[in-house]
C-alpha cells in the first residue's frame, strides 16, 4: 500500500476512516483541541460540498476541552446545509455535552451506558492588572455564549432555573433519562437487556 492509499481525503491516515467519512460518520473523541475541531470541521465542509450524504452522524465520547474549539464546531455544525445527528457515548462533559446537544433535534441519541456532565467553565490566567481585566472580559463572554448555548439547545427557557439546575458551582452529573428530562437528548438506546426483555 503506498502513502496515498494510506490517507483519507483529509489527508489523515486510515483508509477505515475515510470509508466512514464517505458515509458521513465522524468521530469526536477525546479532549476538544483546535486540531480536533479543524478536523471535524473539515470533514463537515467536505461533505457539504460532496453533496453524497443525506444526513452526518456526529459520535461524540469527550471530557471537552477548549470553548473556542468547540463553539468552532457547533458553529459549522448549524452551518451544515446537511442535519448532523449526534450519539453520545462513554463520557460527555463540558464542551463535549454542549457539541452534542448541538446536533439535530429529534436525532440526539445518548448511549445507554453513557456519563453526561454539565457544569460552568473554568479557566486560569495570569498577568498584569490590565491583563487580567481584559480576560475577565473573554470570561464573562464565554459564560454567556454557554448560558445561550444552553437555553437554546434545552427545554430550560428560564436562566435563574439553568443556573441552578444545569450550571450551578458544582459540578452537576446527569443520566441518559435525566439528559432527556432537561432536553439536552432527544433519544436513549435501549440496552441489549432491555431489547431482549431480561
Amino acid at each position: 500500500m503506498n502513502e496515498e492509499e494510506k490517507r483519507n481525503d483529509n489527508g489523515r491516515p486510515g483508509k477505515e476512516g475515510s470509508d466512514l467519512n464517505d458515509q458521513g460518520i465522524l468521530f469526536l473523541n477525546g479532549e476538544i483541541t483546535d486540531e480536533s475541531a479543524r478536523s471535524i470541521c473539515q470533514d463537515i465542509i467536505a461533505l457539504n460540498l460532496k453533496g453524497k450524504v443525506s444526513r452526518i452522524q456526529l459520535l461524540v465520547q469527550s471530557q471537552g476541552g477548549s470553548c473556542t474549539a468547540g463553539f468552532a464546531i457547533v458553529d459549522l455544525m448549524e452551518w451544515s446545509r446537511i442535519p448532523v445527528y449526534t450519539t453520545g457515548m462513554g463520557m460527555l462533559a463540558s464542551m463535549g455535552l454542549l457539541v452534542f446537544m448541538a446536533g439535530h433535534r429529534g436525532h440526539r441519541t445518548l448511549l445507554p451506558r453513557s456519563f453526561l456532565l454539565s457544569h460552568r467553565f473554568s479557566t486560569a490566567f495570569a498577568g498584569n492588572h490590565s491583563h487580567l481585566l481584559a480576560a475577565r472580559k473573554m470570561q464573562d463572554l464565554v459564560h454567556e455564549r454557554i448560558v445561550t448555548h444552553y437555553l437554546a439547545y434545552s427545554n430550560v427557557r428560564d436562566r435563574a432555573r439553568l443556573e441552578e439546575t444545569l450550571l450551578r458551582d458544582v459540578d452537576t452529573w446527569l443520566t441518559p433519562r435525566e439528559a432527556i428530562e432537561y432536553g439536552l437528548a432527544d433519544i436513549v438506546e435501549p440496552s441489549l437487556p432491555e431489547r431482549e426483555g431480561f
